[in-house]
């Protein structure tokens, strides 16, 4: 066991408050974790949000009191007997009690090394998004050197990560957003744009895809899954290389495949053809990996201009109110970061420039 020493007694951390703050989301005081289990405790640098961040006390009854965001970046201040990482290390992954803290906990499986090449609000912008969109693609897409890759919603915090991530796997990328947007996701490295609100209507249907990554179809958005399917390779030309459609989401009905294959150890084996739903594997490797990608092929990172502009810090009411007013408009170009001081973000600017 390896800790900092004077770790306090309390810390403020934002929780779900059903009727507190704007959003559902309270800014408080809290006890300090315990030191007698196999977590490890963060010190939080830098906190991303994600759509999932509010949308979980609707998903999973009990979530009122609990610390509410995934993506962090950190400094270990504690790590339990025979952990891999020692305290003064600095880590990026998936925190277990709620990463918009001074200080969470996290599972040393679910975090890895923090690239020193990359800045804290870099790396906390990678995990839900960047880990997504990866295992989307290079798993379930099994995408190659040379296919062509559909990104639906590519200038959302999973789509930016998404159209970077096919690139670097080699693919040539057609990015879906609307027309105010085109120009930022030339910026990414999209090859083709289709713009959803132009005269060519929401898809590009005269072309044929390898992989379509859907980021976008849920409950409370567009559908565009049958708009979509009948662009794949196979669709069209039967292919005996099986095209496939992955998504984020997707309705009851893939839902129970996905989890009912999952519970039985068949994997897939019950999703649709040419189709999977994606729950995502948190694991080290992948976030060591995806850090690799990032640093070897200078992978795009992109603050939403919420936090450009504002530079938010995770123990404000305010700005977390904002921030996720922000995030639940919908209408958010790249990520969402907090931080856990204004010197965080000046390091950021000193080292990123954006």
């Amino acid at each position: 066991m390896i800790t900092i020493p004077s770790l306090p007694d309390v810390i403020t951390s934002c929780v779900y408050a059903r009727d507190k703050g704007a959003n559902g989301i309270q800014v408080c005081q809290r006890p300090m974790f315990g030191t007698g289990n196999k977590m490890l405790i963060i010190k939080v640098l830098a906190a991303g949000i994600n759509p999932v961040d509010y949308k979980l006390p609707s998903i999973i009854p009990f979530m009122q009191s609990k610390g509410v965001g995934i993506d962090v970046c950190g400094e270990v201040a504690y790590a339990p007997a025979g952990c891999p990482f020692q305290a003064g290390q600095t880590v990026f992954g998936y925190s277990a009690s709620g990463g918009l803290s001074e200080y969470c906990e996290c599972e040393p499986g679910k975090v890895a090394l923090k690239p020193e090449s990359l800045s804290a609000v870099q790396c906390a912008m990678m995990p839900v998004a960047g880990i997504t969109s990866l295992q989307a693609l290079r798993d379930k897409g099994k995408v190659q050197p040379g296919d062509s890759v559909l990104v639906i919603g590519a200038s959302g915090g999973c789509g930016v990560m998404g159209v970077s991530i096919a690139k670097a796997l080699g693919a040539t990328v057609t990015g879906v957003c609307s027309g105010k947007n085109r120009e930022f996701v030339q910026s990414l490295g999209a090859d083709t744009v289709h713009c959803y609100d132009g005269e060519d209507g929401k898809l590009p249907l005269s072309t044929q895809f390898d992989c379509i990554f859907d980021t976008v179809t849920s409950s409370d958005d567009f559908n565009y899954e049958p708009l979509g399917r009948p662009l794949l390779k196979s669709a069209v030309s039967g292919s005996k290389r099986s095209s496939m459609y992955v998504a984020i989401n997707g309705g009851v009905g893939d839902w129970i495949r996905l989890l009912l294959g999952q519970a039985l150890y068949l994997g897939d084996a019950l999703q649709r053809r040419g189709y999977k739903l994606l729950v995502t594997n948190q694991n080290s490797a992948d976030l060591a990996a995806l850090g690799d990608i990032c640093t070897k092929h200078s992978l795009p990172f992109h603050l939403d201009e919420f936090s450009a502009n504002e530079r938010p810090l995770l123990t404000s009411q305010l700005n977390v109110d904002a921030a996720f007013t922000r995030l639940k408009s919908r209408r958010t170009k790249g990520k969402i970061i907090l931080t856990a001081s204004e010197d965080v973000w000046a390091q950021h600017f000193r080292t990123c420039g954006n």
